[in-house]
Order: C-alpha cells, then structure tokens, then sequence
C-alpha cells in the first residue's frame, strides 16, 4: 500500500523578543500558550501575546497547550523551533520573511505595482470530497471549539504497523478530501482540517472581513520527492454579513454541530446547557437549566458529567511531529487506492448543476433538527458556498504558532504555508456573525485542561462594548518573498453562473473589475 511519509528537518530559529526579558525558564514549558491581546505571565504558565509568539515551547506532546496543531501522542519528543517572526505591516523585519497572514491587493497583477506579479496559473482548483460523513465527523468528535478557533478536523486513526490513515469509511473505501492547486504543483493536496477565525486575518484592498474560513492541507508525496518542502497548503475564505443577507445554510449546519460540542463539554464539566437558542439546532434541557422558550418541551441529549470524547487527531497533527523530531521516530499517513483513483472523468458541470438545483429545491423542504434538510454534506462546502473561482496566491507561513514557515533566502519556498484567497466573501446573515463571536467568547476549557479546567477560557481579544471577539493575527508585512499573485476573470473561463455573468458584464472593464465592483455579486467597492 502507497505511503507517504512526512518529514523535514528544521533549524534552530534564533530570535529575540523586544517586549520584555525572557524569564520563562521558572514556568512549565509544556503550559506555554498564546493570545491575541498581550502577554500574561502567571506563576505557572506564561500567556504570549503576538508579538512574543516566538517564545510559545512545546516540549511535551501530552501537555502543550500552545501549538495547538501538535502530534499529541506519547511518544516523547520536542519541539526544537518555533517559526513565529514578528513582522507588522508597515513596519516589516526584512524583505526575506513571508509571515502570515497579509493585505493582499489587486493591483498587484497591474505593471507598475512594486511587487507585479502576473498570474500565470492555468485553470482552476478542481476538488474531491473526502469520505467522512456528516455522521462519521460526529462521531469521531471532529467540530470543536478551540481557544483561538472553531475546528473541523479530519479524523485519522493508528494502524497496529503506526502508520495513520483517514478515519472515515463509505461503500467507496476511504479518502481524504483532495484539490489540485493550479500552479507549481503537479500531485493532490489533501484536507486535514479547517479553521474559522473572527475577523478575518487577511485583508483585501485594506477591508478587514467579518470571519475567514481556512481549509489546512497537505501536500501527497513528501518534501524529498517534490524536490521542496512543500508539505502545507491552505484554501482561504473571507464572511462578510450583510444587513438584506439570510442565513447561509451551510454554515448553520456547522454552527449545530460546534453548539452540540459546547454543550457535551459543558456537560462533562457538570455545567448547565447554553442558555441562548439557535432556531434550527438542537435545544437542550439539563439539570435545573431553565427553558428560553415558555412551553417548549426542550430535548435532552448529553447526560450531566458525561465523559467527553477525544479529540481527533488531524493529518496536520501529524506532519508536525514529523517537522519537529527529525532525527527520532518517523509517522506516515498511509493513502488507499482511491486516493490515487483517476478523477478525469467526473463530471462537473453535472455537479454544478446539482448544486444550483439543490438551492432551488432546499426552501421547499421540510425543516430538519441541525439544518440536515439543506442538502449533502460536503467536506469542501466553502468552495462550493463561495461560488467563484478567482483568488490570491501567496507563499506565507501558518497564522498561529509555531507558524510553520520560516525565513527563506532568495528564492527558496521551504517550509512554505501556500495560500489561496478566494476574492469573493461568502455572505451571511447577522445572526450567524453573532453566533460565532458568542461560541468563542463563552468558551469552557474542557475537563482535561490542566490550567483552567471547566472555567472561562478563550485566546481572544474581547470588546466590551460590542462583547466581539478577535482571534486574528496582526497583518504582518507584504514582501517580494510572498510571491503574491491575483487570478481573475482574464486568466480562465468560470464554471460558476456568477463569474460568468460577472465577467462577461466587466469584460472591458478592468478597473469595475478589479475596484469598483469587486465581487461577482453587486457592491460599490470593497
């Protein structure tokens, strides 16, 4: 059976921190953590802020807490670097970083921009679903609520050989989610897990969205065989919400499932459900928990101090340890056949169409419990949502330590986040904007948590006035070493209705296209 085994060796990251002297030699290192807002010493752990990033350890698998995307098997490691650089846009730390995340602009595919850069990229990102069902991600407890995001990982599970394969099974065999990046890159990417940050941490043209969803990938043969340590990839998508917009569906049938996880946590900590409702999702009625509804029979489904499952590990969980322990024990992600299974022949104008016909049909359906009424899951829902084939394409670096990517010189992509940003948000309502911001801000650490188990815990930056929160990293500065490019409406034809008639209406118009109506729904402007 193929495998592919994931590994680089990394140098040992010599950086200094200017915000204050390094005392963390009296602090646990394995309690290191991170935050959005400022650095917080403790007498038993240290909280950094982002620009004390670089200072986050993680010497012990079983307990860091501050790379959140670690191998978290016993297996008696550590992490000899951490690649966090401190780089804020318009202040910049050399023209050789290419720290994440970033302004990304158009005008940088016009001649005369600093950094011109012409998208030379040939066709869009085909994609395939994994096999994990809406009911397989459930039961492997894949929708999680982290301190600094909301999580959908791709379940993995051990082989009695140590090798780890995706942990979702169909009639089809077993596969992981899989796209094909256009340029520079001529095998599958493979999804390992997404993330949803509020406000997003890229900017277009100077605009902060509302939210950003990051699809994290690998990449399917190892940095020895492609010639470059190109092991991780990641699909971006801005939210905006909108006064006139209704729910995005979608995204209410993952705001369930990230609710059902608030309240079994809540639940393994002997605490009450969630007073707030969300019409659609599941209401829960525990312990001397008081209804919000008069009348309303509410369901019960999480008994109290109920054992909380755990949490899966993702394939990016994997290549970390790999990254980090160059020298001690290697982990493969062994791939199935179908994995490997020649895609030419699907047809996707026929999924076009089925996806535009289920959105006709969905309104007229009879309203199921977690919206499971609006249609197939799909583990590439963004991009389908998201309705554009147009984006950014940027080399950069992981936006949360130990920001996987490190300095480069001159040319040299290794170790190397690549990015795509779709150019369109995907507009939802203000209800779902004030759902996720609620979700992070009233997070509880789980019972396990070694610090502040079942109390208050969240990385965010907390507004009192609007109760928002913040779990996006600072722009950091745009540079040559980025690469950045902007693809659009010359570089290929779209299979989506919307570029279509968006790029047959702004043909001639470079400057409608690329300013003043942006996207391929109608606003002035960004």
């Amino acid at each position: 059976m193929p495998r592919i085994a994931v590994r680089a060796a990394l140098a040992v990251l010599l950086a200094t921190s200017s915000t204050f002297a390094d005392d963390s030699s009296n602090r646990p290192a394995e309690y290191d953590r991170f935050n959005y807002e400022t650095t917080v010493r403790a007498t038993d752990h240290n909280d950094y802020g982002p620009e004390d990033w670089i200072r986050v350890r993680c010497p012990d698998p079983k307990t860091c807490l501050g790379w959140p995307d670690s191998f978290d098997e016993a297996i008696g490691w550590s992490f000899p670097e951490n690649s966090c650089q401190w780089c804020p846009a318009g202040r910049g730390c050399g023209v050789t970083h290419h720290q994440s995340p970033i302004n990304v602009y158009r005008d940088v595919q016009i001649e005369g921009d600093p950094l011109y850069n012409p998208c030379i990229d040939g066709h869009w990102m085909k994609f395939f679903d994994s096999t994990c069902t809406m009911e397989e991600l459930q039961r492997n407890n894949a929708f999680t609520i982290e301190r600094h995001a909301l999580k959908i990982a791709q379940p993995t599970e051990q082989l009695a050989d140590g090798s780890f394969r995706i942990g979702c099974q169909s009639e089809l065999g077993r596969r992981w989610g899989k796209i094909d990046f256009a340029k520079g890159f001529s095998q599958w990417w493979h999804l390992s897990h997404t993330d949803l940050h509020v406000p997003s941490e890229h900017t277009q043209n100077g605009k902060r969205y509302d939210g950003e969803i990051q699809l994290y990938h690998f990449y399917s043969v190892s940095g020895e065989e492609a010639g470059v340590n190109n092991e991780m990839g990641t699909v971006s998508f801005f939210l905006q919400s909108y006064d006139d917009t209704p729910d995005y569906d979608m995204l209410n049938r993952v705001i369930c499932q990230w609710r059902r996880a608030e309240d079994q946590n809540r639940a393994a900590c002997g605490l009450p459900s969630v007073e707030t409702e969300y019409p659609g999702c599941h209401s829960y009625s525990r312990g001397n928990a008081a209804s919000t509804t008069a009348g309303r029979n509410l369901r019960t489904t999480v008994e109290a101090n109920a054992t909380l499952l755990e949490k899966p590990l993702s394939a990016h969980d994997i290549i970390i340890h790999n990254y980090l322990n160059p020298t001690g024990e290697r982990k493969t992600i062994t791939m199935d056949e179908e994995d490997y299974k020649d895609e030419d022949d699907f047809d996707w104008a026929a999924f076009i169409a089925d996806v535009y016909e289920n959105e006709r049909q969905v309104q007229n359906r009879r309203h199921l419990r977690d919206y499971d009424h609006v249609g197939p899951w799909h583990n590439y829902w963004p991009l389908i949502g998201v309705k554009t084939e147009y984006y950014y394409r940027y080399s950069g670096s992981q936006t949360i330590p130990p920001c996987y990517g490190r300095f480069v010189e001159g040319n040299n992509r290794a170790q190397t986040n690549n990015w795509r940003v779709m150019k369109d948000p995907i507009r939802i309502s203000k209800r779902q904007l004030a759902e996720l911001h609620r979700l992070l801000r009233e997070r509880i650490a789980p019972p396990t948590d070694p610090l502040v188990a079942c109390q208050p815990d969240t990385a965010a930056k907390v507004d009192p006035t609007t109760n928002f929160v913040d779990v996006a990293r600072p722009l950091q500065q745009v540079e040559k070493a980025h690469h950045m490019v902007y693809c659009e409406c010359e570089n290929w034809g779209s299979q989506w209705e919307e570029d279509k008639d968006y790029c047959r209406i702004f043909r001639d118009d470079r400057n409608a296209r690329y300013f003043q109506h942006p996207y391929n729904f109608y606003t002035e402007g960004f």
